[in-house]
């Protein structure tokens, strides 16, 4: 006999940090949601992200603004709000790795590039740090680049799904199969026999909506950009949360590093230019190639006992032509359903901003839980490999 149906207003699918995020600032503005997960709570992209809350001057390091840096420049503003409890979202808790982050040059960067950072366009978004207030991992006398103190900060990803989970009610494990008719679903039936129907739902499963959008016959493509990212585990690594920028790649970080503890010691995260280039290479030779960048930028730690691995990560987003990168979310509605991309962890409240945009008022009454086993919770690549 089939199960009673749950009622909601807005059915999510995807429990990574988009789908999370959604489902705790509908509840706060009174929508009667529920999120379902097929697999663990941030298993996919999610726990892959270095976990950084940029404003966008990566974007613009060959001394121009451009519409992705200032479609995210307040992003980090908005995000700290949220962490001190005051924004959208009641983020007080999570742990926060580091709440500055820095830029370091090989040597001195172009006069264009300095007038730049010294400009009225990012005025507070970019500040030169005196050699005497250089972080420790850059007071070795075998350091003679510069240093900037940026806007950004970051974030401890497993902690912050954590929180979003742990405080809204309504998180499903299960495998939904989307029941629809031209274009429009008629509700989700799940592999338990339950039946879901909402009012809207939205697809927020990152690399899994591709499947969904195919099955309801969406005219939307979904795109993947890969990254090979690199893992460095070390029982004394220091702290680090850093751009690496070389002259002679100025136009995006040599080397993107975040620093993360886990119970063995610390974990630095690679990211940058050095994940992208290194789709083409496989797990040994990416290794080898850390190893070769890691020696040229910051020679003076000791990397001898340090081990090495590497994740690949595919960023999914709505297709675009060239594969190039898209500069803010996608939310797009079809029918009744809304389809979204935060295209990174840092645009997750200007996502928010988009769906609440599309969204009637709640319609139905705010109840108890939805009595189904909640999905676990994933662990980041430096818990698993």
């Amino acid at each position: 006999m089939t199960k009673p149906d749950h009622q909601l207003d807005i059915a999510i699918i995807g429990a990574g940090i988009a789908g999370l995020w959604l489902l705790n600032l509908l509840q706060k503005r009174g929508y009667c949601a529920g999120l379902i997960e097929n697999d663990s709570i941030g298993g996919g992209q999610s726990l892959k992200s270095q976990g950084m809350i940029h404003g966008g001057i990566k974007y613009a390091l060959r001394g121009l603004t451009n519409h992705a840096s200032e479609t995210i420049a307040d992003m980090p503003a908005r995000w700290r709000a949220c962490l001190t409890g005051e924004g959208c979202l009641d983020l007080a808790g999570v742990n926060i790795l580091a709440r500055e982050y820095y830029m370091f040059s090989d040597a001195r960067l172009s006069s264009k590039v300095t007038a730049f950072f010294g400009s009225k366009a990012i005025e507070g978004r970019v500040t030169p740090v005196a050699k005497k207030d250089f972080p420790p991992v850059f007071q070795n006398s075998a350091f003679n680049g510069l240093v900037y103190r940026l806007q950004d900060l970051v974030v401890d990803t497993h902690s912050l799904l954590h929180h979003l989970s742990s405080k809204g009610i309504n998180v499903i494990q299960g495998d939904p199969v989307i029941r629809h008719h031209a274009g429009h679903i008629d509700y989700i039936a799940l592999d338990n026999g339950s039946r879901i129907k909402a009012h809207t739902y939205i697809f927020a499963a990152g690399q899994g909506n591709g499947a969904l959008i195919e099955d309801l016959g969406l005219p939307l493509t979904m795109q993947l950009r890969p990254l090979h990212q690199v893992v460095v585990r070390g029982k004394s690594l220091p702290d680090l949360y850093a751009h690496a920028v070389a002259l002679k790649s100025i136009d995006k970080p040599r080397m993107t590093i975040t620093t993360h503890p886990f119970a063995e010691g610390k974990a630095w995260y690679l990211g940058g230019l050095l994940a992208e280039t290194g789709v083409a290479r496989t797990t040994a030779e990416q290794i080898a190639f850390a190893k070769k960048e890691l020696q040229a930028i910051i020679p003076w730690v000791n990397l001898d006992d340090a081990r090495f691995s590497t994740v690949r990560v595919n960023r999914a987003e709505a297709g675009r032509q060239g594969l190039s990168r898209p500069d803010t979310p996608f939310v797009q509605r079809y029918d009744n359903t809304l389809v979204c991309w935060p295209t990174k962890l840092t645009l997750a409240p200007l996502m928010g901003d988009m769906v609440l945009s599309e969204l009637d008022s709640p319609t139905s009454p705010q109840t108890g839980g939805i009595n189904l086993p909640p999905p676990a919770m994933g662990l980041p690549p430096w818990e698993t490999k």
